[in-house]
């Protein structure tokens, strides 16, 4: 199973990593050092309250190499990144999955691949009787 295994913790981690960004940019912070996201991973989510976190660091590694790629984020200087713009959350409206996407990348679904996202969660139109 080797590969295909790391490849599913490898897209979990992506969604884990792209919800704690996109929590705390909406904190106000948008700096972010590589080396103390395994930690912060741990601490923050409880899938990963028991997990190695010598693995969790190669993870981090190849998703936050992914995040460049996708223009999601910028390198700075040495171990640190920032949020690229705005993180948005949308939910797909056929398999329901909630997608987190930078400005820079297509509205798609991250399961899917469906361009019929909206805002998650919606917002609700308040009754007036």
């Amino acid at each position: 199973m080797g590969f295909g295994m790391t490849d599913v913790k490898i897209r979990e981690l992506d969604w884990y990593l792209r919800d704690h960004l996109f929590r705390q940019s909406n904190n106000g912070r948008q700096e972010f050092e590589q080396r103390m996201l395994p930690s912060e991973m741990i601490k923050t989510y409880l899938r990963y309250r028991n997990d190695d976190i010598d693995q969790i660091s190669l993870l981090v590694d190849i998703v936050v190499g992914n995040l460049l790629h996708q223009h999601v984020i910028n390198k700075k200087d040495g171990d640190s990144f920032e949020v690229r713009g705005t993180l948005r959350r949308l939910q797909c409206s056929k398999c329901y999955y909630v997608s987190y996407l930078g400005e820079a990348e297509e509205a798609a679904c991250l399961r899917c691949n469906s361009r019929s996202l909206e805002e998650f969660p919606k917002k609700r139109i308040k009754n007036s009787d």
